[in-house]
């Protein structure tokens, strides 16, 4: 070979070497099964728990959650707050851009507040209703937004997590038919790529992305119905992570590579027992339900031990939580308040029976949600022992209207793990009742209503804990709802995952797992060892 030749062959090898390990560098995905699929990529169409807990990875809030649950910045640097609680004042981060490559500024900012402020597309931004306080909206400058409200409001500032939309693709659409819902663009840390229906949906780590870059490349969801299949992926290695029933964890505890997380949550289940309805309006009879169910056997069988027992809305974690409110399960003392309140069994049929009328209704559940379901079962068994017949019924959620579940005893569930104004307020106070789904007791108490705006307009965390602990003596005196378990949500992660943090979890998530709100909250720190 000529001289020539050969250095051009030998130049031709080293562009070879130096190429081939960018060639051979393998994509680093993280692959997630869930089992069930979202109708779309909204991250405002959640209400009561994902809607400020954690954000569609697509996207950014003005300020996020930690792992404490604690405010910090996110597309805004910093923030202050007036004395009366009445006004806020973001500056943003400089630089951000949409992943399209147009400017983020403060005008994205006052185009998605008053999008939910405004009220007009409820039906297709339903978390609007957390954000009718706010009186107005302004920009300073492209890096500055200024809020005011129209009361002081304490725990308002963790509404500031909410999705900001991008003002240049929405401004001009009908919100209610864009496709921008199942082909998002946003700030946030993952890129939508593709979404093939009942299949997969797929996001590509953001590389413009303003804050910590992801530690992997691509972060996959992979829809599989079937918790059984969801676990045999798990241990093939086919995926990293899955959402389980608790009680499958026994099948899981030792198997190879598979590491077991039992995440806690604010959610909550309850008995609701509407205070104008018979045989309701009678507190003994309310108080006596409590009594009788052995919440302590639902939590070890339904729930496998993975949670605790609820006396309250509040978790016994929280800093305002009143531990005075615990009572035992006393079947004896069941009876007794059903006597005190003048039922008798006069047929011997085991029935107790007042004025002509037997103490009997039915229970009814969400068909759907098997919790709900094992709950009702096991509640009928326990009511029994103490005289009262009860009868589940399940409902699909199309026949479980929002007056149905304010009218009706149901087997509830709510909760939030953030502030204790969060969900307590519009579950308690007088003014929510015939409110969509808020205040399903029908409940009104004029004590309650005065707690409520006491503890929400006061900046005094001490006077605020003592509200918020005299709430929960009234409401554990009154049981309008009868208050049952908080569960756990159970994961089942490779152990080859590390970065995994756990914190307090909101309501709505099942046992199917979603693409938010879950363990996976921080997944864009995770790493593959």
């Amino acid at each position: 070979m000529s001289r020539p030749l050969w250095t051009l062959a030998a130049l031709a090898c080293i562009l070879m070497l130096a190429v081939l390990p960018m060639a051979c560098a393998e994509e680093k995905t993280m692959n997630i099964a869930l089992g069930s699929e979202p109708d779309d990529l909204n991250p405002l169409s959640n209400t009561g728990h994902a809607d400020f807990y954690d954000l569609i990875k697509v996207f950014s809030g003005l300020l996020k959650s930690d792992e404490k649950l604690e405010m910090v910045p996110d597309l805004a640097s910093s923030w202050e707050v007036s004395p009366d609680a009445k006004t806020y004042t973001f500056h943003l981060k400089k630089g951000i851009k949409w992943q399209d490559g147009q400017d983020f500024s403060a005008e994205d900012v006052k185009f998605t507040y008053d999008l939910l402020r405004g009220g007009k597309w409820t039906s297709v931004l339903p978390v609007s209703i957390d954000y009718a306080d706010i009186a107005d909206v302004s920009t300073i400058d492209p890096s500055t937004v200024k809020f005011t409200l129209k009361d002081g409001i304490v725990p308002f500032q963790e509404r500031f997590c909410a999705a900001i939309l991008p003002k240049h693709l929405l401004v001009s659409q009908d919100l209610s038919k864009t496709d921008f819902w199942q082909k998002p663009i946003g700030t946030g840390s993952f890129v939508f790529k593709d979404w093939k229906r009942g299949e997969e949906l797929v996001f590509t780590a953001n590389p413009t992305y303003y804050g910590d870059a992801p530690k992997f490349d691509v972060l996959r969801y992979v829809f599989v119905p079937e918790e059984a299949a969801r676990i045999s992926l798990l241990e093939n290695g086919e995926v990293d992570a899955i959402k389980i029933d608790p009680r499958s964890m026994p099948t899981l505890e030792n198997a190879k590579g598979i590491k077991l997380y039992s995440m806690p949550s604010a959610n909550w289940y309850a008995l609701n027992l509407p205070g104008k309805m018979w045989p309701f309006q009678d507190k003994n009879v309310r108080l006596a339900i409590a009594y009788a169910i052995n919440k302590q056997q639902i939590l070890d069988t339904i729930f496998n031990g993975q949670g605790e027992i609820a006396y309250g809305p509040l978790r016994s974690e929280d800093w305002a939580y009143n531990p005075d409110i615990a009572f035992s399960y006393d079947p004896e003392k069941a009876k007794r308040l059903l006597a005190e309140a003048g039922f008798k069994d006069t047929n011997g049929d085991g029935v107790l029976e007042k004025d002509g009328k037997d103490l009997a209704f039915e229970l009814i559940y969400p068909s759907s949600n098997a919790e709900r379901k094992d709950i009702a079962i096991a509640a009928k068994t326990d009511l029994e022992k103490v005289g009262i017949k009860i009868e589940p019924v399940g409902k699909s959620w199309d026949e479980i209207s929002q007056e149905l579940y304010r009218s009706a005893p149901i087997v509830a569930a709510f909760g939030s793990p953030f502030d204790p104004d969060d969900n307590n307020y519009q579950l308690w106070d007088t003014k929510f009742i015939g409110q969509g789904w808020w205040n399903p007791a029908s409940y009104s108490n004029p004590k309650v209503d005065a707690i409520l705006n006491s503890a929400r307009t006061t900046s005094d965390k001490q006077q605020r804990k003592e509200d918020y602990q005299e709430l929960q003596t009234i409401l554990a005196n009154d049981q309008p709802l009868a208050f049952i378990v908080f569960c756990n949500y159970v994961y089942a992660v490779s152990d080859k995952i590390a970065g995994i943090e756990l914190r307090n979890a909101p309501h709505g998530q099942g046992t199917n797992g979603g693409i938010n709100g879950e363990i996976w909250w921080n997944v864009e720190q995770w790493q593959k060892q």
